[in-house]
């Protein structure tokens, strides 16, 4: 029997691979800002279109009380409430025809050609799932929307000042809005064009993630060779940096306005229903190879709740303002968005 092309993508092991190469590529997961959480992994027999993590509210109120022998103590209460995840179900499918590989002229298999790009493909929709999220917890750009769940943690347009290009100004802002718990931010996303606002200004420093091999190449006074990690860090004012150009914007050319996200360590949980799924079929008819991937996930800020009862809500319902209210303190939600332009425009 002929090998098939879709004998070379076999999804018992093609899955495993995307699986780690998916983990590998989300610099989200890989920064610490989002974590997994063992309450979110819903098992596919357990079921259900949503979750809920019950807390109790973070601090215990009133002050002492002075002791008498004549009264008695007054009892005070600790209050609870629940943060709600909704279950995202994604799928995407993509094909070939025998008669694209033969055009190709012996060139890449484009079956093979969609299987290696599987990985970003899937970290690039999940990333917009979560940018779908902040956008409706916080309100479109320039919205001005008080009744946004995180509206409080909005720094310019929406406080009124005009968008300028990210500085210490913004990081102080940011820690400022979160109070005593401000020292906990560790990370910041923005889109390629800020960045490279900071590289142009010479503020980025890099660090750099060592082998932990001995250095023998370096002499004594000289950094030459110290570090012999391939792979560098960027940061801003302590803060790792996350390059996405999927970032949500307003406006275009030199008008363009740019969200920037501050987060701290697990300001976004996620989980899954099902893990990542890979198959692949062939259409003897039309000569034609395909192949499908669908996850049963969940990206869930921290501190707020899904507010609505639609299933499986899609981006614009994600988008929504009235899709999510404020259940944490606010210094005890761990993001912040400023609003900001870049000179690259």
């Amino acid at each position: 029997m002929a090998t098939l092309r879709s004998d070379l993508i076999i999804p018992e092991v093609f899955t495993p691979y995307l699986i780690e190469e998916t983990t590998a590529r989300d610099s989200f997961l890989q920064s610490g800002v989002v974590a997994p959480l063992a309450e979110l992994n819903l098992s596919s027999d357990r079921g259900g279109d949503f979750v809920k993590i019950p807390f109790y509210k973070a601090n215990l109120s009133g002050d002492f009380e002075v002791l008498t022998d004549s009264t008695s103590l007054t009892p005070g209460k600790i209050t609870a409430d629940s943060q709600i995840a909704a279950v995202l179900h994604r799928g995407r499918a993509f094909s070939s025809r025998d008669l694209a590989a033969l055009a190709a002229g012996g060139g890449p298999d484009p079956m093979a050609a969609i299987a290696q790009k599987m990985a970003a493909y899937v970290n690039n929709q999940k990333q917009k799932d979560l940018y779908s999220c902040l956008t409706g917890a916080f309100g479109s750009i320039n919205a001005n929307d008080s009744n946004s769940a995180l509206f409080a943690l909005t720094i310019d347009s929406e406080s009124g000042d005009t968008p300028t290009v990210l500085s210490p100004r913004h990081v102080a802002k940011a820690k400022a809005l979160l109070g005593d718990q401000g020292e906990k931010l560790s990370a910041i996303a923005i889109h390629s064009n800020c960045y490279y606002d900071l590289v142009e200004r010479n503020a980025i420093d890099r660090i750099y993630d060592n082998t932990g091999a001995p250095d023998t190449s370096a002499t004594a006074g000289s950094t030459a060779n110290a570090f012999p990690g391939t792979t560098s860090i960027p940061t801003f004012m302590g803060l790792r940096v996350i390059v996405s150009d999927d970032i949500p914007t307003t406006g275009s050319g030199s008008s363009t306005e740019y969200s920037a996200f501050f987060f701290t360590q697990g300001a976004i949980v996620t989980g899954e229903q099902a893990p990542i799924r890979t198959q692949t079929d062939r259409d003897i008819l039309a000569l034609e190879e395909a192949m499908a991937v669908d996850l049963h996930y969940i990206y869930h800020p921290v501190g707020i709740k899904y507010a609505v009862s639609t299933v499986n809500p899609n981006r614009t319902v994600l988008e929504t303002v009235a899709s999510w209210s404020k259940v944490y303190e606010t210094k005890n939600i761990g993001i912040v968005r400023a609003t900001i332009v870049s000179n690259q425009d």
